[in-house]
């Protein structure tokens, strides 16, 4: 049979094995999130250096780049592939690695009982923030009270204020105006930096706490959850909530939203890979010098810690776009009820 001949139109009338391979491989990587290339790169990295310690029998990598020279052909083909499945599995489980750094440990038995005590870990360090944050600011108070009187501050908003603080009932008699004066004092403002500062801190490590009802048994958890719990226009749905509401949003808003929440992706699969790669290292480096060995597994275990953080740091990223786009979703919808 002939061969077909090319169209008019300058198309080839059968593709090629090239553009066959290049539209497979095209539609894999576009299946893959730009935050799981980085935790699947660490895997692939951290199990290939693993790997070479031990042929060693040495942490070192001596060797390393000469043996990659020149076998680069066999490396390269072996790698890509590797990095692309390693990617597609920390993809697959980004979703549960946020779920579960959040708290949701919904097996039951060990799973169960070391929720709820790492809930009452969580609700006893809130109760500590709490008594400090108290005792601290009942102090600074008491210190800058003379200043704020000498400034011509209202005594009688001074007493509101420290009755707030003491956490009783404000004196009677208090007009609205002072009332609204008490609760508008930055009273703080009137110490010195670094006692200010302090305060600032424990206020906002207070801050990332929810009521004690609803205390979660982590610091990622609990981040999140307050502003699950300050979120206005849910409709009871919170996981569905950016979905029903994008078009609501700003465009930079949204590019911010994006933009947070692969990196709370990103950093908290890569948590649980270089967690996973630390009893790897103990365990493939168990025949060599304790300092070698627990050295490395020390490496993944501070970049472990160190992803922990970074995603806490994205989380409150990624909660201020929600509580930004909840509020546009507040303003288009009064907005729609007082159209005429």
């Amino acid at each position: 049979m002939a061969s077909p001949e090319p169209t008019d139109r300058g198309e080839p009338a059968v593709a090629g094995e090239p553009e066959s391979l290049s539209a497979f491989v095209a539609r894999v990587l576009n299946q893959l999130s730009l935050s799981a290339w980085l935790p699947g790169a660490v895997l692939i990295v951290g199990t290939a250096s693993l790997a070479w310690f031990r042929h060693l029998h040495s942490v070192s990598l001596d060797g390393a780049g000469a043996y990659v020279g020149a076998n680069w052909v066999p490396v390269l083909v072996l790698a890509i592939p590797a990095v692309v499945v390693a990617t597609l599995l920390t993809q697959a489980f980004s979703f549960e690695a946020i779920r579960t750094l959040e708290g949701y440990w919904r097996r039951r038995g060990p799973a169960t009982w070391l929720r709820s005590g790492a809930i009452r870990l969580q609700s006893a360090r809130r109760r500590s923030l709490d008594k400090r944050f108290s005792k601290t600011a009942e102090r600074l108070f008491t210190k800058v009270r003379p200043e704020l009187l000498r400034r011509g501050i209202d005594g009688t908003v001074l007493l509101a204020v420290e009755a707030d603080l003491a956490g009783a009932r404000r004196p009677q008699g208090l007009s609205q105006e002072q009332h609204d004066k008490a609760n508008d004092l930055k009273w703080w403002a009137a110490s010195e930096p670094w006692d200010a500062a302090t305060l600032l801190r424990l206020q906002r490590d207070l801050n990332d706490f929810p009521a004690a009802s609803r205390v979660m048994p982590t610091r990622l958890g609990n981040v999140i959850r307050v502003t699950e719990d300050r979120l206005k226009n849910t409709g009871g749905d919170i996981e569905g909530f950016v979905m029903r509401n994008r078009h609501k949003a700003s465009t930079r808003v949204l590019i911010q939203h994006d933009q947070f929440r692969t990196r709370l992706d990103m950093y908290c699969t890569l948590f649980f890979v270089a967690a996973l790669l630390v009893p790897a290292a103990v365990f493939t480096l168990w025949d060599q010098a304790a300092l070698g060995r627990f050295g490395v597994a020390a490496i993944f275990a501070a970049v472990a810690s160190a992803s922990y953080g970074a995603a806490i740091s994205s989380a409150r990223g990624y909660c201020a776009t929600l509580l930004q786009i909840d509020a546009m979703a507040a303003d288009n919808t009064g907005a729609a009820t007082h159209a005429p």
